[in-house]
């Protein structure tokens, strides 16, 4: 294994993931507040639907953490005057100096980690970007998705075909009679 790339970049992704994880833990900060932070600061204030589909975190954990954010001064909700059932989410000023704290704090972790000299570091961070351009472009996904959230790829699956008129699809009373 010592030469296969997929598993030490998913080695890598672990122990980076785990130091993370470590930073947060000791600010008091869950990971999935932290994707909300992500998020947030990266799109700016958002409906919950796009605040889920960047953390991709399932909507109960969502509206947990934010409700948990919101409690703490952290994030706030602002009502949609015309349709009173959206609501846009926002980083407050105490929310903003927070994740620009937790930032430093997790830089600091990494480059006492990583422990790379700066020509170093711009080369690895500069091959990275690279990795990901590749692959988004392979994929067919524009790079700035694969960026979402840390800890947020979710795999893929095959795409279905589309139906052709000899197929039926499951609204068509011939799929209906085929399943009795």
């Amino acid at each position: 294994m010592a030469g296969f790339l997929p598993y030490k970049l998913s080695v890598l992704s672990r122990l980076t993931q785990e130091l993370l994880a470590s930073v947060l833990v000791e600010a008091d900060v869950t990971i999935a507040q932290w994707r909300v932070y992500l998020s947030l600061a990266k799109q700016g204030p958002s409906h919950l639907n796009g605040i889920a589909d960047f953390t991709m975190l399932p909507q109960s954990s969502l509206s947990r953490s934010i409700a948990q954010m919101a409690d703490r001064g952290l994030v706030r909700s602002v009502r949609n005057e015309n349709d009173r059932r959206l609501a846009q989410i926002d980083l407050t000023s105490q929310g903003r100096k927070r994740f620009e704290q937790l930032t430093v704090a997790i830089q600091a972790a990494c480059e006492a980690a990583f422990a790379m000299d700066e020509p170093e570091e711009v080369n690895f961070l500069e091959t990275v970007d690279e990795l990901i351009a590749r692959l988004s472009n392979r994929l067919g996904e524009p790079a700035d998705v694969t960026m979402r959230a840390v800890g947020t790829a979710k795999p893929r699956r095959a795409a279905r075909p589309a139906p052709t008129k000899t197929q039926p699809t499951r609204s068509t009373g011939a799929a209906k009679k085929g399943r009795q």
